[in-house]
């Protein structure tokens, strides 16, 4: 007996995937039905031939959290004719019985069951490229905090010792007399010598490495990809050859941001909001945020309230109802939508004009 195959070129799927290491827990809806939930090994391809096999032809729509694991399981679902989105785990809608049980089949669920709805948003997925000198960028700066850290691991065998630093050393500048003098410095053992001995080998490995990935990282400004923009960033007071990749790689174009509103969504420099009936509170800075570029903005306008007149007058007139912090983070915000501006409309930065 022949056996019929059934059209299914007008079924829709909706897959939620709960990423892992080891594996993943998939479930499958249509419009209607739920079809199962089950775990696979931790590989696209693996989820292709399940959907070729059961539901060839059908059109199918998956979405997973943003993670460690990147964008390469979003762009290799999207070979296969898939549409796949990355969502914000934070804007999945989660119910209380979610949170005291919670399992990978309930996770893949939840997300299938939203994506169902139209609850999800996904995103912004950057383009290979960015990503990798996204990537560069972000490692510079974890080399940055491992020689923060091998600094205070020395000054607090110095502490332990009780080997008192000179005070023309006392400071977080780390030049090559202080070096010398740490070479050099009696302590009382010699074991304790030999730590410190191995603490500056690391701490001196360490620091020629991030010179090098430094070097790389002001390297991409040049790329022709961001040349133009780059040129612009660096127009603005405050923003250094660092902040321009940084703003550069993380934003990658800025016309996915409809407004500053959304840039500003994004960054993260503005108040937390609570409205009820007659009453209107605004509170500490919100909680979601790009953590890289609001501190980078933050700094830039400690920068640029001496760089800019018209920055200055903003800062002098709210430092006389905030303090000194609350007032840097509106001049950041202020910042930051000239940065948009400049982006928006290719227009060089114009010092001193209050926009």
């Amino acid at each position: 007996m022949e056996k019929l195959q059934a059209n299914l070129t007008n079924l829709q799927l909706y897959v939620g995937i709960d990423v892992h290491k080891r594996q993943w827990s998939v479930t499958i809806l249509s419009q209607h039905v739920e079809h199962g939930t089950f775990s696979q090994q931790p590989y696209p391809d693996t989820l292709r031939c399940y959907l070729d096999k059961h539901f060839p032809e059908a059109e199918v729509m998956c979405a997973y959290e943003a993670s460690k694991f990147g964008f390469w399981i979003q762009r290799s679902l999207s070979t296969f004719g898939y549409q796949c989105m990355v969502v914000n785990p934070a804007d999945i809608p989660t119910t209380n019985r979610d949170k005291v049980t919670k399992t990978d089949p309930i996770d893949s669920r939840k997300i299938a069951n939203c994506l169902r709805s139209g609850l999800l948003k996904p995103i912004y997925v950057p383009s290979i490229d960015t990503e990798g000198d996204r990537q560069l960028f972000r490692y510079r700066k974890r080399l940055w905090g491992d020689l923060v850290k091998i600094k205070n691991r020395i000054k607090d065998k110095l502490i332990f010792s009780g080997v008192t630093t000179p005070p023309c050393f006392d400071n977080s500048y780390w030049t090559k007399d202080f070096l010398v003098w740490l070479q050099e410095v009696e302590l009382p053992s010699t074991s304790a010598r030999l730590t410190l001995d191995l603490l500056l080998e690391q701490y001196q490995m360490v620091y020629g490495h991030f010179l090098k990935v430094s070097t790389q990282v002001r390297k991409l400004q040049k790329k022709a990809r961001y040349k133009q923009d780059a040129k612009l960033l660096r127009g603005v007071p405050g923003v250094g050859p660092l902040t321009t990749v940084q703003l550069l790689t993380e934003i990658e174009t800025i016309d996915r941001f409809a407004s500053f509103k959304h840039l500003n969504s994004f960054v993260g420099i503005k108040p937390t909001t609570h409205a009820s009936g007659e009453h209107d509170w605004n509170g500490r800075m919100t909680y979601r945020q790009h953590k890289g570029l609001r501190s980078a903005m933050v700094e830039c306008a400690w920068v640029a309230i001496r760089k800019d007149p018209a920055l200055l007058v903003r800062y002098e007139q709210l430092v006389k109802r905030l303090t000194a912090k609350r007032a840097i983070i509106v001049v950041a915000r202020k910042l930051l939508s000239r940065v948009y501006h400049v982006l928006k409309t290719k227009e060089e930065y114009a010092i001193g004009i209050v926009k």
